[in-house]
C-alpha cells in the first residue's frame, strides 16, 4: 500500500526533465555558439543531479542494483568534477585542454554509461533503458572514432542527444502516469 499513488503523483518529474532536455537540445541546434559557452557547466549539473536521482531511486527500486550504483556514483563524481571545478579538477582539465581529449573523455563516459544502461535494461526487461543504453553506446563509439572532428559538430551532437533523451523522458512520463492511474484504480 505504501506505493499507491507513487507513479500517478511523480510522473510530472520525468515530464519536466523531458521538457528541459528538449529546450537544451533546441538551444544547441539553433544557438550553438551561445549554448557552448555554458554547455560544460550545464552538462556537469545534469550528470551530477542525474547521478543523485539514480542513487535515490535505489530506495524505490533495487533492480539492477550494482549497475545503478556504479552509474549513479560515476555520474555524481564526473558531474561534480565538471560543474564544481576545484584546484585538482582545474589542473587535470588544463592537462587535457586540447579538443580531442574532451571528446575522448566523453566517449569513455558514454561507452561506460551505455554498457551499464544496457545491462540495466536487460536485467529489468525495460526496453527504454536498453534503447537509451544502446544510443549511448553508439554515441560513445562515434566519439571514440571521430574525436578530433567531433568538437566541430559537438553542439549539433549534444542537441540531438538532448532531444532524444527529452522525447524518451516525456514518453516514459506519460507511460508512468497511465500505469499509475491503472494501478490506483486496481488498488481501490
Amino acid at each position: 500500500m505504501a506505493e499507491k499513488g507513487l507513479l500517478s503523483s511523480t510522473w510530472w518529474l520525468l515530464a519536466l526533465r523531458g521538457i528541459l532536455l528538449l529546450f537544451l537540445g533546441a538551444g544547441f541546434i539553433f544557438h550553438p555558439i551561445a549554448s557552448m559557452a555554458g554547455a560544460v557547466w550545464i552538462i556537469g549539473l545534469f550528470w551530477f543531479f542525474g547521478g543523485i536521482f539514480t542513487l535515490v531511486g535505489l530506495f524505490f527500486n533495487r533492480e539492477a542494483f550494482w549497475a545503478k550504483v556504479i552509474s549513479g556514483l560515476l555520474s555524481v563524481v564526473v558531474g561534480a568534477w565538471i560543474a564544481f571545478p576545484g584546484t585538482v579538477s582545474q589542473a587535470v582539465g588544463n592537462a587535457f585542454a586540447f579538443k580531442g581529449a574532451i571528446a575522448l573523455i566523453w566517449a569513455a563516459i558514454a561507452l561506460l554509461a551505455g554498457i551499464l544502461m544496457l545491462i540495466e535494461g536487460f536485467q529489468t526487461k525495460d526496453w527504454a533503458d536498453g534503447l537509451f543504453g544502446a544510443f549511448l553506446l553508439l554515441f560513445g563509439i562515434y566519439l571514440l572514432l571521430n574525436a578530433s572532428e567531433v568538437m566541430e559538430v559537438l553542439p549539433l551532437i549534444l542537441g540531438i542527444f538532448a532531444i532524444v533523451a527529452g522525447i524518451t523522458s516525456l514518453f516514459l512520463a506519460f507511460r508512468a502516469r497511465s500505469l499509475g492511474k491503472t494501478v490506483d484504480t486496481l488498488v481501490r
